[in-house]
């Protein structure tokens, strides 16, 4: 299957899903070696496939993470420019807690199995503000009982 990602106009239009993973009141974020900021696991939405269906593939090819029940907590429209690039970013945002007996609640560190320059690490929800973390909103993401729709317009990262 094909990523939903292509060039319309000069704009970069991603669809793409991620998962806000909590834990003892912290939130597992992807850090890369080839950027400077943190953000949560996902990826791009696949032609023919569900929202729902592309966070349980991204969560198991990043994690192997198997027999969870993502919630769909927030829709995020994005207009930024990352890179000299103008992007048009669709997100679907999904919500799951771990239980404290899940192995990866005990580790620092998580390697990305779908990408070797990529790992998970545990950031305390009051330390947020501390790291650098896109996109923004995730600074304010928390497992709400209604799904809201948000709009970013003109970021510059």
């Amino acid at each position: 299957m094909q990523d939903i990602s292509c060039m319309i106009d000069g704009n970069k239009f991603n669809f793409r899903v991620c998962c806000l993973i909590e834990n003892r009141h912290r939130y597992l974020l992807e850090k890369s070696t080839t950027t400077d900021f943190l953000n949560l696991p996902g990826g791009r939405v696949q032609a023919g496939e569900s929202t729902y269906q592309a966070i349980i593939r991204e969560l198991q090819e990043e994690l192997n993470l198997s027999n969870i029940h993502p919630k769909l907590i927030k829709i995020a429209e994005q207009f930024f420019t990352f890179e000299g690039k103008n992007y048009h970013e669709l997100d679907f945002v999904y919500y799951v807690k771990l239980p404290n007996s899940h192995p990866f609640c005990t580790k620092e560190e998580i390697h990305n199995l779908d990408n070797e320059k990529e790992t998970m690490v545990w950031v305390n929800r009051k330390e947020l503000k501390q790291y650098k973390i896109l996109p923004e909103f995730i600074y304010t993401l928390k497992n709400d009982k209604h799904i809201s729709h948000l709009i970013f317009d003109k970021i510059h990262r």
